[in-house]
């Protein structure tokens, strides 16, 4: 396909976004503005015949989104993520543990898991969860770790947030033998057993979007 179009909410484009892994546009229809918040909408019900005819006269602009890629053993995970990886306890109540390495350096951790996120899925659960956000013009990518768990044996974490490089990686070694790792919040869980290893990154795959902001 040359173009595909999301009718529906911002689920929709992600879901949809999953399965684009060309140079196909993508462009979403917001069904419901009233209950739907349209994040990655361009358009809805009462706006789109007006653009579906500047889309087939080709008077757009591409919008070039940041998607990331993640690794299981050196597996690549099917889904690229357009807002976030989630990596923790398969079930939320539970404590994650796993060692968390960046730019060379690691640190054990205890926490409600981590989460790793685009400049767009920083407007997301990342700014929910963190208070972080990215500005959408940068080709960074962030990570923040959900309510760190700090005692006697593990305490002072130094890798609690932040924003990394577009060259930068981010591995976690699980430390659990119920751990999952899911894109965007809807893609297949994948399991992730004790001494599994996870390397997130950003990828070269873009998602091209169609857009009529100013």
């Amino acid at each position: 396909a040359e173009i595909i179009i999301a009718v529906g909410g911002d689920g929709t484009f992600l879901r949809a976004s999953h399965f684009i892994k060309d140079k196909a546009l993508i462009f979403g229809v917001n069904s419901d503005p009233a209950r739907k918040e349209g994040f990655y909408m361009g358009s809805n019900r009462y706006d789109f015949d007006r653009k579906l005819e500047l889309i087939l006269e080709r008077k757009f602009r591409i919008k070039k989104l940041i998607r990331l890629e993640a690794f299981i053993n050196k597996k690549k995970i099917n889904e690229p993520a357009l807002n976030e990886y989630y990596f923790g306890s398969a079930k939320p109540y539970i404590t994650s543990r796993y060692c968390l390495e960046i730019s060379g350096e690691k640190e054990r951790q205890r926490s409600s898991g981590v989460l790793i996120a685009t400049p767009t899925g920083s407007e997301a659960w990342l700014k929910a969860s963190a208070g972080m956000k990215i500005k959408q013009a940068q080709d960074n990518f962030a990570y923040s770790v959900r309510e760190p768990y700090e005692r006697k044996i593990l305490s002072n974490y130094k890798l609690r947030g932040g924003i990394l490089g577009p060259k930068s990686e981010i591995k976690i070694k699980s430390e659990m033998g119920d751990g999952i790792l899911v894109a965007d919040s809807l893609s297949k869980e994948y399991t992730v057993k004790y001494g599994d290893l996870i390397t997130v990154r950003i990828s070269d795959k873009f998602l091209s979007a169609i857009d009529f902001s100013a």
